[in-house]
C-alpha cells in the first residue's frame, strides 16, 4: 500500500473511529448518566409539627408540662418540566455534521450510479429536514434548502467528475469548508430565534436516514456474522455447523418474534423482554465480520473496500449518536421508529438469509471447508434476491403493524420542532406542536406532559386539565397523573386527588411516586390506617417513603423503631423529632451529623426545621453562638418567610439554656409582633412562669391568650388560673370548654398561690405544715431554688433531708449544704449544679439566691441595681425587692426606691415592709 493510501485510510478511519467512540459515550451518558432525563421527578417538602416534651414540674396533683413544637418533614413527589438540552443538541449537530462531511467525501469515490443514488438520497434527507423553516427570504422559502444542497453537494460533484485522483484529506477539507460556510450563512441570514439550535435539532432527520440505511444494510448482520465466525472456527473440522446455526437461528428468530409482539402491544409476553435497542451493539460487532466477507466476495463494489468499511463505521457511529439524541430529548416516536425498523429488518433479512444459507450451502456446510469465503457468491443471488426478499418481508411486517412507522415519523418531526420552540421560550407554539405530535402518535409521553405543563404556564388550567384527563383515560402516564393531582390539590380537591392516585396505581402497581403521594393524601383526609399500610410497606425500599413513615409515626404518636441512624438530611430531621417525641435523648452522632448538614443546606424550610429540632432540649452550654447563628439566618433575605419561626427557635434555645428572663421577654415580643400567633406564645410564657410558681403572671398571660383565640385549655391550666387569683375566669373557661378540675388541697393551694411573694421564712413554715407527702419533696426543690437565700443552715439541712435520695444530684446538694455560703465559689457552684443550671446566675429571675449572689459580685452600685431591677420585673420575693430599694438609694434614685416600696405594699403590709427595712438596714 502506498504512503498516500495509508495516510488516506488512517485519516478517514481516525475520524470515523473518533465519532464511533464519542457516539458510544454520548449514548451511554444519555441512557444512564444524564441527570435531567425525562421524566423528571422531584420532591416537594412541607412541614408539620409535633409537640415534644421539654420540661415538667409536678406539684402533687398539679402537673405543669411544657411541650415545644418540633418539625416533621413530609416529602411529596412532583413531576417537573424536563430541562433544556441545548448543549447536547449542539454536540449532536456537530457530530452529525462531521459524519455527513466524511460520508460525502466517501461518496465522491463512488461509481456513477451509486453516486447518483447517494446524491439523490442526500437531497431527499435535506428536504425532509425542514431547513426551509429558517424563513430566509420569506416564510418556508426554498432558499435555505438550495444553499445547503449547493454548499454540500457541489464540492462532491466536482471531485467525482473532475478531480478523481485527489487525496482523501483534500476532498474532506474541501467539502467541509463550503458545507460549513453554507451553514454559517444560514445562521447569519435567518430571522428566526437561535437558528443554530434549529439546525442542530433538525439534524435528527438526516441522521435518522443515515442510521436507517445502515440498519437495513445490516439486516442479517447477527445471523450472518455468527455463521462467519462459526465457519472460521470449524474450518477443516467435520462438525455439525448446520445444526448449530439452525438452533441459533431458531432461537434468534423466536426472540425477534417476541420483540415484535411486544412492540405491537396486544400480546402479554410470558417472559421478560428487553428493548430492541440492545441489538445495536451485537449488530455493529457481528456485522463487521459479515460485511468484510461481502466486500471480499462482491466483484462490483460501489467504491474501494476501504471506503465501504469507512461508511460502515460511520453508519454505526451515527446510529449511536442518534440513539443518544432521541433518548436525551425523550423523542419517543423516534425511539419507537428505530425499534420497529430494527426488528422489521432483522426479522425479514435474517429469515431470508437463513433460507438462502440452508438452501445453497447445507451440503457443504459440515465438511469443514471455508464456506464463508463463498458465502456471498454468485454475486447476483445474495445481492438481489436476498435484498428483494428482505424488503418484501419488511413491507409485510409493516403492513401487519398497520404502518405505524408513518405515524411515528410524522410525530417525531413535530416533536423535534416542538423541542426547538420549547427551548427558545415560545411556549404557545411549543404547546400546539406537542399537542399535534401526541395526536399523531399516542405513545408520546413527553409531548402530552409538556402540552399540559406549558398550558398551565400560559394560564390555561382548564385546557391543561382536559389534556391530562384525556391522557389518563387513553394513555396513562405517571408524570401526568402527578401533574393533574398537583393541580387538583391547589384547587383543594383532595378526594379527587385520591381517586386519580388510586386509579393510577391500578395502571402502575407499586409505583413509588404514586403510592407515596397517596399515603400523604390519606393522611390529609384522616385515613391513617391506609397511609400507615402504604408507607410501612415501602419504608425499607424507598428512602422518601422511609422518611415519611418516620414523620407519620411521630404525628400519630406511634412508637418509632429507629434501629439505624438515617444519613439523609430530611430523614435525620424526622428522626430527631421522633426521638424527642418519645422523651429519649438523641445520640450525639445524630445531632452532630445534622448540624454538619444544616450548615451545608440551601433550603430555607429545611434549615428552619433542622435548627428547631436541634435546639429544643435542656442544654446549659453557652447559647451565644447558636443565637448568633439563628439571628444571622433570620436576617437573610431568602429566610424571610421563616423569620418569625427562627426568632421563636432563638427564644427556645434561651429557654433550653435556662435563660428564663430572656426567653419570656422574647416570646412576649413575638406575641406582640405576630398577633395571629400571639395565643401560642402567651400560653407558652404562662407555662414557663407557672413552672416557677409565678401563677399570677401566668394567669394573666392565659387570659390574654384566651382572648387571642387559645382554646387548648386543660385541667392544669384551669388550676394555674385559680392559683393566680383568677377564679371567675377559671369558672368561665371551665364552662366554655367543659373541662374538669384538678383537686388541690387548701394547704397546698395556700402555699402555691403566693409562693413567689412570701418571705423565705414564711415559705419554709408553710412548707413544713404541708400534710400532702407527694408535694413536699417536689416543693422542697422550689424552696431551695427560690428561697434558700433567706433560710438558716438548719432549715436548709431539714429541706435537704427531705430531698435526699429523691434527686440524681445528691452529691452536689450535700456539698452545698455542708457549707451554704453564697460568697464561697465552690458552694455556689455546687448549688448551681444541684439546680441543673449554668453558671450564668441571672438567667432565671425567680432563682433569687443566684440573682442576689450575682449582684453581690458586681462592684458598681449602678450595675447592682440593674441586676436586681431586671429580676424584680418577674420576681416578687420581698428580700429581692428590699435589696432593690437599697440599691436605688445607694445611687441616689430615691424616687425609684419610694416607688418600689409603694409597689411592695400591694402584696405586703406596711408593718412587714418596715420590719424588713429595719432588718436589712
Amino acid at each position: 500500500m502506498s504512503q498516500k493510501s495509508v495516510f488516506t485510510s488512517s485519516l478517514g478511519f481516525g475520524i470515523a473511529l473518533l465519532l464511533l467512540v464519542t457516539g458510544g459515550l454520548f449514548a451511554a451518558y444519555s441512557f444512564w448518566l444524564h441527570p435531567n432525563s425525562y421524566p423528571s421527578f422531584t420532591t416537594a417538602t412541607f412541614l408539620d409539627t409535633v409537640a415534644v416534651p421539654f420540661t415538667e414540674v409536678s406539684l402533687g396533683n398539679l402537673s405543669i408540662p411544657i411541650e415545644l413544637d418540633n418539625f416533621i418533614v413530609f416529602q411529596e413527589f412532583k413531576a417537573i418540566a424536563p430541562a433544556f438540552t441545548i448543549l447536547e443538541s449542539y454536540l449532536f449537530g456537530i457530530a452529525f455534521f462531521l459524519v455527513a462531511v466524511t460520508a460525502l467525501t466517501s461518496f465522491s469515490y463512488f461509481q456513477k450510479f451509486p453516486f447518483l443514488g447517494t446524491g439523490l438520497g442526500w437531497i431527499v434527507l435535506l428536504t425532509l429536514s425542514n431547513v426551509n423553516g429558517l424563513n430566509i427570504g420569506g416564510p418556508s422559502s426554498n432558499y435555505p434548502l438550495l444553499i445547503l444542497i449547493s454548499g454540500s453537494l457541489i464540492p462532491v460533484i466536482y471531485f467525482h467528475v473532475w478531480k478523481t485522483q485527489a487525496r482523501f484529506f483534500v476532498r474532506w477539507l474541501s467539502i467541509l469548508l463550503p458545507f460549513l460556510g453554507s451553514i454559517l450563512a444560514l445562521i447569519k441570514l435567518s430571522p428566526v430565534e437561535n437558528p443554530g439550535l434549529y439546525l442542530a435539532e433538525q439534524a435528527i432527520v438526516p441522521a435518522l436516514g443515515f442510521a436507517l440505511a445502515w440498519i437495513f444494510w445490516q439486516g442479517h448482520a447477527i445471523l450472518s456474522g455468527i455463521y462467519v465466525l462459526l465457519a472460521k472456527a470449524n474450518q477443516n473440522l467435520s462438525t455439525k455447523i448446520s445444526i448449530q446455526i439452525t438452533i441459533l437461528g431458531v432461537i434468534y428468530f423466536l426472540l425477534l418474534i417476541g420483540l415484535l409482539l411486544d412492540l405491537k402491544g396486544e400480546v402479554n409476553i410470558p417472559f421478560p423482554i428487553f428493548s430492541p435497542l440492545f441489538l445495536v451493539i451485537p449488530i455493529g460487532v457481528l456485522g463487521w465480520f459479515s460485511t468484510n466477507q461481502k466486500i471480499l466476495q462482491e466483484p462490483n463494489l460501489a467504491a474501494s473496500p476501504s471506503k465501504i468499511r469507512l461508511l460502515y463505521i460511520l453508519g454505526f457511529a451515527v446510529l449511536l449518536w442518534l440513539l443518544g439524541k432521541i433518548q436525551i430529548s425523550a423523542n419517543q416516536p423516534a425511539k419507537e421508529m428505530v425499534k420497529h425498523l430494527l426488528v422489521y429488518s432483522q426479522m425479514a433479512f435474517s429469515l431470508f438469509f437463513f433460507i438462502y444459507l440452508i438452501s445453497n450451502f447445507l451440503n457443504v456446510m459440515n465438511t469443514g471447508k471455508a464456506v464463508h469465503r463463498i458465502l456471498f457468491k454468485p454475486y447476483s443471488l445474495p445481492y438481489y434476491h436476498l435484498r428483494i426478499g428482505g424488503i418484501i418481508g419488511t413491507l409485510v411486517i409493516t403492513i401487519y403493524l398497520e404502518a405505524i412507522i408513518a405515524a411515528q415519523f410524522n410525530s417525531l418531526t413535530t416533536n423535534t420542532l416542538g423541542d426547538y420552540y420549547y427551548q427558545t421560550g415560545k411556549k404557545l407554539e411549543a404547546s400546539i406542536l406537542y399537542e399535534n405530535s401526541w395526536d399523531q402518535y399516542r405513545y408520546n409521553p413527553k409531548a402530552k406532559f409538556l402540552t399540559a405543563q406549558l398550558l398551565f404556564e400560559l394560564n390555561q388550567p382548564t385546557l391543561a386539565k382536559e389534556h391530562l384527563e384525556q391522557s389518563f383515560s387513553e394513555a396513562p402516564q405517571v408524570d401526568n397523573i402527578l401533574l393533574l393531582c398537583d393541580r387538583l390539590n391547589r384547587e383543594n380537591k383532595p378526594f379527587e386527588v385520591i381517586y386519580y392516585l388510586e386509579r393510577g396505581l391500578k395502571f402502575f402497581p407499586e409505583n413509588p411516586y404514586l403510592s407515596n403521594n397517596l399515603a400523604l393524601f390519606y393522611t390529609l383526609t384522616q385515613k391513617f390506617d391506609e397511609a400507615k399500610s402504604i408507607l410501612e410497606s415501602k419504608a425499607s425500599s424507598d428512602p422518601v417513603a422511609g422518611s415519611n413513615w418516620i414523620a407519620l409515626q411521630s404525628k400519630l404518636g406511634l412508637e418509632v423503631n429507629l434501629s439505624e441512624s438515617e444519613s439523609d438530611f430530611i430523614s435525620q430531621i424526622n428522626q430527631l423529632a421522633a426521638i424527642r417525641k418519645s422523651g429519649k435523648t438523641p445520640e450525639s452522632s445524630l445531632t452532630e451529623s445534622l448540624k454538619a448538614q444544616v450548615n451545608k443546606a440551601t433550603s430555607p424550610m429545611l434549615i428552619n426545621a433542622a435548627w428547631r429540632n436541634l435546639i429544643t432540649e435542656r442544654n446549659n452550654e453557652d447559647p451565644t453562638q447558636d443565637l448568633k447563628n439563628l439571628d444571622s439566618l433570620a436576617r437573610m433575605p431568602e429566610m424571610l418567610d421563616y423569620t418569625m419561626q427562627l426568632q421563636e427557635s432563638a427564644s427556645l434555645r434561651s429557654l433550653g439554656a435556662g435563660r428564663v428572663m430572656e426567653a419570656v421577654k422574647n416570646l412576649n415580643g413575638l406575641a406582640f409582633r405576630n398577633p395571629g400567633d400571639a395565643a401560642y406564645y402567651l400560653q407558652l410564657t404562662a407555662k414557663i412562669q407557672a413552672q416557677n410558681l409565678d401563677f399570677e403572671k401566668a394567669g394573666k398571660d392565659l387570659i390574654v391568650a384566651e382572648q387571642k383565640g387559645f382554646q387548648a385549655f386543660n385541667p392544669s391550666l384551669l388550676s394555674i388560673l385559680e392559683l393566680g387569683g383568677f377564679e371567675e375566669d377559671a369558672n368561665r373557661i371551665k364552662d366554655k370548654f367543659n373541662i374538669a378540675r384538678i383537686p388541690i388541697s387548701v394547704s397546698d393551694s395556700l402555699i402555691l398561690k403566693d409562693f413567689n411573694k412570701l418571705l423565705p421564712e414564711k415559705a419554709f413554715e408553710n412548707w413544713k405544715s404541708i400534710a400532702s407527702e407527694p408535694i413536699k419533696p417536689e416543693l422542697a426543690f422550689q424552696l431551695l431554688a427560690q428561697k434558700a437565700h433567706g433560710l438558716t443552715r438548719s432549715q436548709l439541712q431539714e429541706i435537704g433531708a427531705i430531698l435526699k435520695g429523691k434527686t440524681d444530684r445528691d452529691i452536689e446538694l450535700q456539698e452545698f449544704l455542708s457549707n451554704p455560703d453564697w460568697a464561697n465559689k465552690e458552694s455556689l457552684l455546687a448549688f448551681t449544679k444541684f439546680l441543673g443550671v449554668s453558671e450564668e446566675l441571672t438567667a432565671n429571675p425567680y432563682f433569687t439566691p443566684l440573682v442576689l449572689s450575682a449582684a453581690d459580685r458586681v462592684s458598681d452600685p449602678l450595675g447592682q441595681y440593674e441586676t436586681i431591677n431586671a429580676a424584680s420585673d418577674f420576681n416578687r420575693d420581698p428580700l429581692l425587692w428590699i435589696r432593690k430599694v437599697q440599691a436605688a438609694k445607694r445611687i441616689g434614685l430615691d424616687n425609684y426606691a419610694a416607688a418600689a416600696i409603694q409597689e411592695m405594699s400591694t402584696w405586703m403590709t406596711w408593718d412587714e415592709i418596715e420590719k424588713l427595712q429595719m432588718e436589712n438596714y
